[in-house]
């Protein structure tokens, strides 16, 4: 067993060294997708000191400025909470290089937050598109980058708004009968998805959960230390995992739409698994959860890549991904996402070596690694 365990750690290995090598299945944009990628390197090159992984952050990142040292595709005036992510691996940058041009991003970016629309408890929209909606994937983009600027560069260190938006998060999204986070919230009950005595949508949808357990990790590991009241982030990481762990796989995987085990058309998901294995393998090492629930992410980790992970024609491979999820019209096509069951196992493509895949299993690795002597 221990065998094939390292050889499929190997096969880790080359499918990040090949990733970084080829942009073949990523583009050199500014987008979330991207900066989760970036920020698996950027952690990696934090443990291991690898100057080629520091590099390969900087100059995608710097390939994305003007000459006048702006980035052309942030535009202040469009009010997605997506374009906030990828400014997180900026903090690092700026704090090696000292460049003014990093800065000057973050200034801008944290400055739409002032003016950001919100619900009428006080949570950002999802996107200026979808109104008074508040989807789990929405404080993973934007509060750690919220919370890590006031840690930096404000003066007056006042958490209370990022801290109240996981709170919102809480009250609004879980499911206490299913102890289980949906994947949306809409406070006006105008959406065809939304519940009327809710606002929930209708399922639990697992990387939407793999979102929220990132964003409850990392927000608790940049406010270790800081005069903050977070420690209901604790309470509500433990909550979470501890009401996802009766519906984890034996393989231990979870599915796509994660209550609804084996019904037809349903799987197990490889980016929402990861990115629990990366919350729960974190947390335990940090001590936001027991250190005991280590082999629940060891477990998660240990099955995606058993099941998902090969080698073809000198390729290494990363199945089981849902490409993408969502609700409503899609800005971009027009297509509509309404929600229901068949439409998350049937209505989107299962792919392979997207980045919403390959960065969790990247940054679960990292947390691997610091298992292993």
């Amino acid at each position: 067993m221990e065998v094939l365990v390292a050889l499929s750690y190997a096969l880790v290995d080359r499918l990040k060294a090949q990733y970084m090598a080829e942009p073949k299945w990523y583009s050199l944009r500014w987008h979330y997708i991207e900066g989760c990628i970036l920020k698996a390197y950027l952690d990696s090159y934090m443990l291991t000191g690898d100057e080629a992984e520091y590099a390969f952050v900087k100059g995608f990142v710097d390939a994305l400025y003007d000459a006048e040292g702006q980035i052309p595709a942030i535009d202040p005036a469009n009010y997605n909470i997506d374009q906030i992510r990828m400014a997180t691996v900026l903090f690092a940058l700026y704090d090696k290089e000292r460049d003014p041009k990093y800065k000057q991003v973050l200034d801008l970016l944290y400055k739409q937050l002032a003016v950001y629309p919100r619900t009428g408890a006080g949570s950002f929209w999802h996107k200026q598109n979808y109104p008074y909606q508040v989807w789990l994937d929405g404080l993973y983009m934007g509060q750690p980058f919220h919370a890590q600027y006031i840690k930096r560069f404000v003066e007056e260190k006042d958490y209370s708004d990022p801290l109240a938006q996981f709170r919102n998060a809480r009250r609004f999204l879980f499911d206490e009968a299913k102890q289980l986070y949906r994947h949306a919230y809409d406070e006006s009950r105008h959406m065809f998805w939304s519940d009327p005595a809710t606002g929930h949508s209708p399922h639990v949808w697992g990387r939407g959960a793999g979102w929220y357990a990132m964003a409850l990790v990392d927000m608790l590991e940049i406010l270790q230390g800081e005069p903050a009241d977070s420690g209901f982030l604790k309470q509500h990481l433990q909550e979470l995992v501890d009401g996802m762990l009766p519906h984890q796989h034996s393989e231990g995987m979870w599915y796509q739409v994660v209550d609804q085990g084996a019904r037809a058309g349903n799987y197990l998901e490889t980016s929402g698994t990861l990115m629990l294995a990366y919350a729960i393998l974190k947390g335990a090492r940090l001590g936001y959860l027991p250190q005991a629930y280590a082999v629940y992410g060891q477990k998660a980790f240990d099955g995606t890549i058993s099941r998902y992970m090969r080698e073809e024609g000198g390729e290494v491979l990363l199945g089981g991904i849902c490409r993408s999820a969502g609700l409503g019209r899609k800005p971009e096509t027009g297509e509509l996402r309404d929600g229901t069951y068949e439409y998350y196992v049937f209505g989107e493509k299962i792919v392979e070596n997207n980045g919403h895949g390959v960065a969790p299993l990247l940054m679960a690795y990292n947390e691997i690694k610091r298992l292993k002597p």
